[in-house]
């Protein structure tokens, strides 16, 4: 008989290295009472940047987003199903978690259709779990590079949009955003709850500004899909554990809360 899995977790990193604490967690919630299924996700932008650099190709945002084009897209997808996942693999193995490093591609997990004028860059339009599933039948733990399957191959994924996409495609009880503050701030303090239609508001009256940007707006994406997202710091040892508890850590973006 098998043994019952809690609701999975989706985790969202930033590229550059393992948070500062908060990812020691993941060894006791793997080997709990009731093991918990765990996917990460993670960006790598400012990697890409410094290879696209050293290559000689020029970089170009619009509205946040990187332009992609074929040679950019080449470059990121070595960047980050390569470099910087395989780096984030290596981490996690040194702390005891048998990760396994894929990108969405593989599977194929994530499917895109492209976003116009930019390029080879994706919106996810449907997540299949099975590669994602089967390695948690095997007691692993994916960590998932932010490329995705489209009509001309691999596309460029924001990684926040992705993790929203992937936790509502696994059927997640939770997705959690680590940064370096302490959720989205409103006067020095960490706002607790937001309903998924309050984040807007936040980003249009310039409260959030930068990463946060997307992290809100994907937050939303998943609370409408039934997760719940919040937005924490990643270098507080124990913010995992803590919120997976019920303790009211970062700001909670979900259905039903009151901000």
């Amino acid at each position: 008989m098998n043994e019952p899995l809690a609701k999975p977790v989706v985790v969202k990193i930033g590229g550059s290295a393992l948070a500062g604490g908060a990812l020691d967690d993941l060894p006791g919630l793997l080997a709990g009472e009731v093991p918990v299924p765990v996917a990460l996700v993670h960006g790598g932008g400012q990697q890409l940047t410094r290879m696209l650099e050293a290559l000689n190709i020029s970089t170009e945002f619009r509205e946040g987003l990187r332009v992609t084009d074929e040679a950019t897209m080449r470059v990121a997808e070595m960047v980050f199903a390569g470099e910087v996942n395989k780096a984030l693999v290596r981490e996690l193995y040194a702390m005891g978690v048998p990760a396994v490093g894929v990108s969405g591609t593989d599977g194929p997990t994530l499917h895109v259709e492209p976003v116009p004028n930019l390029g080879r860059v994706g919106d996810v339009t449907r997540v299949e779990p099975h590669l994602v599933e089967t390695l948690w039948s095997g007691g692993f733990v994916p960590v998932v590079a932010p490329v995705g399957l489209g009509p001309e191959g691999a596309y460029n994924v924001n990684a926040d949009s992705a993790a929203a996409a992937l936790a509502v495609g696994l059927g997640a009880g939770h997705l959690f955003f680590l940064t370096d503050v302490d959720g989205l701030l409103y006067g020095g303090e960490a706002v607790p709850a937001l309903e998924p239609e309050e984040c807007e508001g936040y980003v249009e009256r310039g409260l959030a500004v930068g990463g946060m940007v997307p992290k809100l707006r994907a937050a939303a994406e998943a609370a409408r899909g039934g997760v719940e997202a919040r937005i924490v710091n990643g270098n507080k040892r124990g913010s995992l554990a803590r919120a997976i508890a019920g303790e009211r850590v970062g700001t909670l973006i979900s259905e039903g809360v009151a901000a």
